[in-house]
């Protein structure tokens, strides 16, 4: 089962990432990764109307998308995965989800976050996390859309 993009995107799934990431990727599937949304009935039903038709959709828990991810149970879908922070990133590292890019394509302003690129801004707990993730390797393109050019989130915080 390919991932074709994980993103995290603290709007989860909306019309940029459907329209314009879906566009450009053909996913078979959209897979929300969030045990928040994953456990409140209402906003489980809006995310998923947000999906159109032709595309499947799935909502998980942070430890059912593990499940989900290393045992292959969706085949050989192309799936695009969406998470709302770098912590959750780090949990499905940390649990077997094997991954070499992550996309940052929206974290927005909310108290006490700073700004590190138009789209981006994080808080101390970001930026752990986003070193966790450096620190192994992975490579952290912030690129909100797929017409912009995209920048190196680990070297933009000093971790290369």
């Amino acid at each position: 089962m390919p991932l074709v993009m994980i993103r995290i995107d603290d709007r989860l799934i909306h019309g940029q990432v459907v329209v314009g990431w879906g566009s450009v990727l053909k996913p078979d599937r959209i897979l929300l990764s969030s045990d928040e949304v994953a456990t409140v009935e209402w906003q489980r039903t809006i995310y998923l109307s947000a999906v159109p038709e032709y595309l499947k959709a799935s909502v998980l828990t942070l430890e059912d998308s593990v499940e989900t991810l290393t045992s292959n149970k969706f085949g050989d879908e192309k799936i695009l995965l969406l998470v709302d922070s770098p912590k959750s990133v780090v949990y499905l590292v940390e649990n077997g989800v094997d991954m070499k890019e992550v996309n940052v394509g929206g974290m927005h302003f909310k108290p006490g976050k700073n700004q590190i690129s138009p789209f981006i801004f994080v808080d101390q707990n970001d930026i752990v996390n986003f070193k966790i993730l450096c620190d192994k390797g992975i490579k952290l393109e912030g690129r909100d859309v797929p017409t912009r050019s995209p920048v190196d989130i680990c070297r933009i915080l000093g971790f290369k």
